[in-house]
């Protein structure tokens, strides 16, 4: 099932295709959370037209499937003339461009809704404390209600990233040269479908671990009750002895 001497050789294309998936697991983060910050706002705008707006980017992007999103953007937007002969076809024409914005607008989808409902989460209570503290509304949002919105956002944030990072296998298909795409160059070269796919697997777990790690202190580090560990039993004060009673 699983070929030490397939491995070996195929190590430096699988090792190439990792450094791609990361740079555009980076870049598609990135790109997702420049995007959903601006329509989670506008989700929980009190202007109607900007709620209906934030409202409707969630429902599409986060409704479409990655792949679908992929190939419109891949192989659909060249169908427009205005498009290929515009400056912004430089950028369109390429793959790795298109993979970034595909998955970019996915993960905006998700973390939208995450960042919109974590604002909302606020307790009212800790805002109208700023207010009466004379708080700005800018120091106000930087002080009070970001921080509280991040520690409720973040554990939901973490499953998205390593959602984002699994997406990005979707790249292969449109001929970027992926971890993905690296292991079935490998499948091809020696014709042996399990080395290569469950190498890329391993790889893709133990990316999948680091990632839960990084979310994990990142929370701890919000959250300062979580850094509050009980003392071991061991570590307690045993009683000592106690004095007889006088008959």
């Amino acid at each position: 099932m699983f070929s030490l001497d397939t491995f070996l050789a195929g190590l430096p294309l699988l090792a190439q295709g990792t450094i791609e998936t990361l740079k555009l697991f980076a870049m598609s983060l990135l790109g997702g959370g420049l995007i959903a910050l601006p329509v989670a706002f506008a989700r929980n705008s009190r202007f109607a037209p900007a709620r209906w707006f934030g409202y409707g980017f969630i429902f599409v992007f986060r409704g479409a499937p990655l792949l679908v999103l992929l190939y419109l953007i891949y192989y659909g937007l060249p169908q427009f003339d205005f498009l290929r002969y515009s400056p912004l076809w430089i950028l369109l024409s390429e793959p790795y461009v298109c993979a970034v914005l595909a998955l970019s607008l996915n993960s905006a989808g998700y973390v939208a809704e995450i960042l919109a409902g974590a604002l909302r989460a606020v307790p009212r209570g800790e805002i109208e404390a700023g207010e009466v503290a004379g708080l700005g509304r800018l120091r106000l949002f930087r002080s009070i209600v970001m921080p509280h919105a991040a520690r409720i956002a973040l554990r939901a944030y973490g499953n998205e990233v390593v959602f984002v990072l699994k997406g990005t296998s979707a790249a292969s298909m449109v001929t970027i040269i992926d971890l993905m795409a690296s292991a079935n160059s490998v499948y091809f070269n020696t014709y042996d479908p399990f080395t290569p796919l469950i190498s890329a697997g391993i790889i893709y777990l133990l990316l999948i671990f680091v990632l839960t790690r990084v979310v994990g202190m990142a929370e701890r580090w919000l959250s300062p009750e979580l850094r509050l560990r009980p003392r071991s039993p061991s570590r307690l004060r045993r009683p000592g002895p106690q004095p007889r009673p006088i008959l």
